[in-house]
């Protein structure tokens, strides 16, 4: 967790005192996601799904084969900020975790000029309430589109991202810097579903 700003130093300082922190880091990071400007580097989707998922499938106590992810056949390049990517999705699979036989796909798509992200799982009701203002300024933020549905029924959502082939690209974390930090996106939305970090 870094201290360079007031709410995240103020957040280091209710943890040196033992106090529980992410339930206050998830709005900070939250705030953070939707108000973050369009990076100037590109993030390389297949390898930062990968990324989260294998987390994800590693790190969470369910079933094997609870989550699925289908990269694109082709790099995709996208100027995507990671906090907001990994919010979202986190988000969704909360949504899919909240049913105890709960399933979900995540599936990249190579179209023209353009990524197609889809997830399917868990129903309209069991997402967690900020899932779609994330979804919505992951599409916007880089000029694409996201077309959701679900209310009381199955969730999908599909989000066309524009390409950005001319940015200098990001490389993707290892699945291990999600598993190990006790304060990673992983641990903050998804803290009662993951494995600890100290255990």
């Amino acid at each position: 967790m870094q201290a360079d700003d007031p709410a995240r130093a103020a957040l280091a300082e209710s943890a040196a005192c033992g106090l529980p922190v992410l339930p206050q880091l998830r709005l900070l990071t939250v705030a953070e996601a939707l108000s973050t400007p369009p990076p100037r580097r590109a993030l390389e989707l297949n390898a930062e799904l990968d990324t989260l998922c294998t987390a994800l499938r590693q790190g969470v106590r369910r079933r094997s084969g609870w989550l699925y992810f289908v990269p694109a056949t082709r790099p995709l390049p996208a100027a995507v900020p990671r906090g907001l990517l990994q919010a979202a999705l986190l988000c969704f699979a909360d949504g899919v975790l909240a049913l105890p036989d709960g399933q979900a796909a995540v599936q990249l798509e190579a179209a023209p000029h353009a990524a197609v992200l889809v997830l399917r799982g868990g129903l309209g009701r069991t997402l967690p309430a900020d899932t779609r203002a994330l979804l919505l300024r992951l599409a916007a933020i880089c000029g694409g589109a996201v077309v959701q549905s679900g209310g009381s029924g199955p969730f999908t959502a599909a989000l066309r991202l524009p390409v950005r082939p001319g940015l200098p690209l990001c490389e993707a974390p290892a699945p291990d810097s999600l598993l190990c930090d006790r304060y990673s996106a992983l641990q903050v939305f998804l803290p009662g579903a993951c494995i600890s970090p100290q255990a």
